[in-house]
């Protein structure tokens, strides 16, 4: 009986909440097409879509989602609803060039007070930014398919002082990217913390934080000799103690005997640490005034150690945005030039090493990208997006090959009660890389209209580019979308 009876009490709150998945549940399903005068679509049209439209023009797609977010955070007598579980999936169809058929969320998530967990893929941006408004956040930007992961977080700013001064958020994560022509099985480790100082209530609050991503672990598709350490790698670290290195950051050659022990690992993590590391350290204010809102946000880059000794300060994402309930106006400058300088990471001197190559990896040879897409910021590109005919490139495709670029970002946005236009331009420089310096210029601009009915949305996106970076050339978008909710 005391056995029935503890098994009551465990499911009985699981099957409430198993329920209240089947109602209040939003529903979509889309047809879209997407034509350009090239072989590829402006870079607007398939950028930052979360890797569902490819490179190449004249698309059609179909989509289909079902998605449940959790029941109100508060209950009629505005006691928190302790614990409440929502889900999202999202089907792509894309028919034209390339055929494929993918889902591109499928995530269930549970909450618990301010925490929450969440198994799966899920659409998410990384970093102090206006989203909206934004060319993308520098290290995580929407670009690319979101990878599979299990997180924890708190994922809103949680007052941890009685008077709500300081506020915090982050999130831990472990993630899969599977396998690339260069690596198999390799993973992802992420964490984020940012917090936020000023009371929910006051005009002007401020943010700062930062964010830790790993690419580790995973076997080379083929083994290879590795000549400093005088061994041969078929597999890269991916023990528990690899782990703790991964997560902290520790360097391997702390006790200066890199490549002494021929345990398995390759000089270029013996080196330097485990993983190839890389994110940004964010700082963000805005500004509440009776005409809107002003953001002010600062990312800087870190990946090799220059921006621990400054190397790299110029290097990173300066914006500045502005919004009330009609207009949203947002202005960004882009600089990834610097690099720590032209000398490596070998040199004996630490505040003259630099190369740091943004990006890109000796191990992991696809980079910081997923499927072909670069997960940050969309300026910094792969080959392949500079070639439509790679056969016989000795390149790889994913390769990112000019990351050295400054760039400035603008756009508008306006709202009405049925109607959303948005405007946005993009001025790119690349500067090559080092040793081979080159000056390209490239000019990419979108207008997008968005128009509902009822549940009915229809939009129209036309976009352009021209310069050095491709030929010239134009596309547009043509979206209906019906939207339902049961």
């Amino acid at each position: 009986m005391k056995y029935n009876l503890f098994i009551l009490l465990l499911i009985t709150p699981v099957l409430t909440y198993s329920q209240n998945l089947l109602r209040n549940n939003s529903y979509q399903a889309g047809l879209s097409t997407y034509l350009t005068s090239g072989n590829q679509l402006p870079f607007w049209l398939h950028s930052n879509q979360y890797g569902e439209v490819p490179f190449e023009g004249n698309v059609l797609q179909v989509m289909a989602s079902a998605h449940h977010e959790y029941d109100s955070t508060y209950s009629v007598d505005q006691k928190l609803n302790k614990m409440a579980l929502g889900y999202g999936l999202r089907a792509v169809g894309n028919v034209g060039r390339v055929n494929v058929l993918r889902l591109t969320e499928a995530y269930l998530k549970g909450r618990a007070g301010p925490f929450e967990f969440y198994a799966g893929r899920r659409r998410e941006i990384v970093g102090l930014v206006d989203s909206t408004l934004s060319s993308g956040s520098y290290i995580w930007s929407g670009n690319a398919l979101p990878l599979p992961k299990v997180q924890l977080s708190i994922p809103n700013y949680t007052p941890i002082l009685k008077n709500k001064l300081l506020s915090i958020k982050g999130t831990y994560a472990h993630g899969w990217f599977g396998s690339t022509d260069s690596v198999k099985n390799y993973y992802l480790h992420q964490k984020t913390f940012y917090a936020r100082l000023g009371k929910p209530q006051w005009r002007m609050k401020f943010y700062a934080g930062l964010n830790h991503q790993v690419q580790w672990g995973g076997k080379p598709t083929v083994p290879f000799y590795d000549n400093p350490t005088d061994q041969t790698i078929t597999s890269f670290p991916s023990d528990f103690s690899t782990y703790i290195n991964v997560v902290t950051g520790i360097s391997l050659n702390k006790d200066l005997d890199a490549g002494e022990i021929k345990d398995g690992v390759p000089y270029n993590e013996a080196f330097n640490r485990a993983g190839n590391h890389l994110g940004t350290i964010d700082i963000a204010m805005d500004f509440n005034t009776r005409f809107g809102t002003f953001m002010l946000y600062r990312q800087s880059i870190y990946e090799d150690g220059s921006l621990f000794y400054l190397n790299n300060i110029s290097d990173g994402l300066l914006g500045l945005s502005f919004r009330n309930s009609r207009l949203g106006i947002g202005l960004e400058y882009l600089d990834t030039r610097n690099q720590g300088g032209n000398t490596g990471s070998d040199n004996i001197i630490p505040q003259l090493r630099g190369l740091d190559d943004y990006f890109n990896n000796g191990l992991y040879e696809d980079g910081y990208t997923y499927l072909s897409r670069t997960l940050g910021t969309p300026f910094l590109m792969p080959f392949r997006q500079f070639s439509s005919n790679l056969e016989g490139s000795a390149i790889n495709p994913n390769y990112l090959y000019f990351n050295r670029i400054k760039a400035i970002h603008s756009s508008l946005s306006y709202w009405m009660p049925n109607l959303q236009a948005h405007l946005s331009y993009s001025f790119i420089e690349s500067s090559g890389r080092f040793g081979s310096e080159q000056i390209l210029k490239n000019h990419s601009t979108t207008i997008s209209l968005l128009y509902q009915k009822d549940n009915m949305h229809y939009q129209l996106s036309l976009a352009s580019d021209v310069g050095d970076f491709w030929n010239s050339r134009t596309g547009m978008q043509l979206s209906a979308i019906k939207k339902l909710s049961f």
